[in-house]
């Protein structure tokens, strides 16, 4: 009988609890990603930011201030696919902004799909090359397709991939003429969205230094000269969104969906989610033009702060989850290795496919054996290899014992690598493979190098290197903490998941992160 009553009591005092969770849930989900946002540099310009944006954030939040990517070659897209599904690039199917398509044996952006067609663009978009399950696809489906989920982001793989694959209204600036573009796979165009392209397109923009440059010290004693940017020219909107005049923009779409769309108003969470800027302007490395790099984070956190304030009024931060997180990148440079003595060299991709071509055809004859190229990877000819009768084993090993002697690097993987149970090392180039994307072999070149080739490689001077990144989660049920140690990014969608309430996605295929 006792047992009979504390089963009882037991149950209805946990029926309690989860009632009152229900209650509690929050009724918005704002989720922030800012484009090459780095700790060191959030903790250093401090001095530039008042005290409702980053510093309200740090303050009152849970902050992971060493969070990192566990796989390589992160950029835009890969970080972005990582942060909204919890998994890397060998569960999410994507590996990077673009890679090789063997069907077409052209260069493929991540979100190119031409079964629909651009709204205010002709590039057609949409999210089915992403395989896993975003965090505002559970939303979706714990609301059973209640919850509005809307995705506003400058450039449209970090907009689509962060809407996830049921998104209400997704949003992008093209490049071309400058306006906010969608997609025919979300349906029809919002009416509010066309009315802020009208006026955004109408307006000139000048971005000058938020403050006297005198404020400007962390890269130098001497005060920096001011700048001062107008957009014209071929790449103009190119350029303007490398610029803390995106940011503002950005935050002025999402305040307009919010006035506009009704979310956040009933028991059902809602989601928002943004992507802002913290590179340099023209993608340059942080050395050139230091200025610009201090300003977009002053100005960020004035723009963080305004948005903060407008979504406080609107429904009460004590009713809002947001996080902030990064994609865990910077662009250096790479031709400053000869001024400073260091080791340094290019590595050409397709120098080395017609010397590996040489290779083989000297083994098994004369033929062309890679198909292409792409960054440091190889595809092969899988049909003219089979057609030769040769084993694939073989072939993949002798190709990289001979690329390993090649000047600049320093090691070479393939899928043979990649089975069984693995080093740390190895999981950690597994995370970023993906069998229905990435090349047959890829090179890891020493530090210092670069890889040039075709036109489907980066060739400019620039190239993108890993960095700790915060991730910060403020709002409703969150005690300020700071939690030392190295965080993996994949604790984004599970921290978020437990505070809405839902299913953690990807739960039944997780990978060692």
């Amino acid at each position: 009988m006792r047992i009979k009553s504390f089963l009882i009591a037991l149950f209805c005092s946990t029926g309690l609890l989860q009632a009152q969770e229900k209650i509690s849930s929050p009724k918005l989900y704002l989720n922030i990603i800012v484009d090459q946002l780095r700790t060191d540099f959030l903790y250093e310009f401090s001095e530039l930011y008042g005290e409702g944006g980053f510093k309200r954030l740090l303050a009152e939040g849970r902050v992971y201030p060493n969070s990192y990517y566990a796989f390589e070659n992160v950029d835009r897209a890969s970080a972005v696919a990582a942060l909204a599904t919890g998994t890397n690039p060998y569960v999410n199917g994507i590996v990077g902004e673009r890679w090789f398509d063997r069907t077409t044996l052209r260069a493929v952006s991540s979100v190119e799909d031409k079964k629909y067609k651009g709204l205010y663009s002709i590039s057609p978009y949409a999210p089915t090359r992403l395989k896993a399950i975003t965090i505002t696809d559970e939303m979706k489906r714990a609301s059973r397709g209640k919850a509005f989920v809307c995705s506003i982001a400058p450039d449209e793989d970090a907009a689509i991939i962060s809407g996830g694959h049921d998104a209400d209204v997704v949003l992008w600036k093209n490049n071309a003429a400058g306006y906010w573009s969608s997609s025919t796979y979300y349906g029809s165009y919002p009416r509010w969205a066309e009315k802020m392209n009208k006026l955004v397109h109408e307006r000139s923009v000048k971005w000058k230094p938020l403050y006297d440059t005198g404020k400007y010290n962390n890269f130098g004693d001497k005060a920096p000269k001011p700048f001062s940017y107008s957009f014209d020219g071929k790449n103009k909107i190119k350029t303007y969104k490398t610029t803390a005049c995106i940011n503002d923009e950005v935050a002025e779409m999402a305040l307009a969906f919010l006035e506009e769309e009704c979310v956040g108003n009933d028991d059902i969470a809602d989601c928002i989610s943004l992507t802002f800027y913290a590179g340099n302007i023209d993608g340059l490395p942080m050395e050139h033009r230091p200025l610009e790099v201090q300003d977009i984070y002053a100005r960020l956190d004035h723009t963080l702060a305004s948005l903060l304030d407008e979504i406080d009024k609107l429904y009460g931060l004590e009713n809002v989850v947001i996080s902030l997180a990064s994609t865990g990148y910077v662009m250096v440079s790479s031709d400053d290795g000869a001024e400073y003595r260091l080791p340094s060299g290019t590595v050409f991709m397709e120098r080395v496919q017609a010397l590996l071509n040489v290779y083989l055809g000297a083994i098994y004859g004369k033929g062309e054996y890679i198909e292409g190229v792409f960054g440091s990877q190889l595809y092969f000819d899988n049909d003219f290899i089979e057609i030769k009768k040769i084993d694939k084993l073989d072939l993949v090993s002798r190709s990289v014992e001979f690329l390993k002697s090649l000047d600049g690097v320093e090691d070479v993987f393939s899928i043979y690598h990649l089975g069984g149970t693995l080093s740390p090392e190895l999981q950690y180039v597994k995370n970023g493979y993906n069998q229905a994307c990435s090349g047959d072999i890829w090179l890891r070149l020493m530090p210092g190098w670069k890889v040039a080739g075709s036109s489907m490689t980066l060739t400019n001077e620039v190239y993108r290197t890993p960095v700790m990144f915060p991730i910060i989660i403020y709002g409703a049920g969150i005690e300020h903490d700071v939690v030392e140690g190295m965080t993996p990014a994949n604790i984004l969608a599970a921290e978020i998941a437990r505070l809405l309430h839902i299913r953690r996605p990807n739960d039944n295929c997780l990978r060692i992160f």
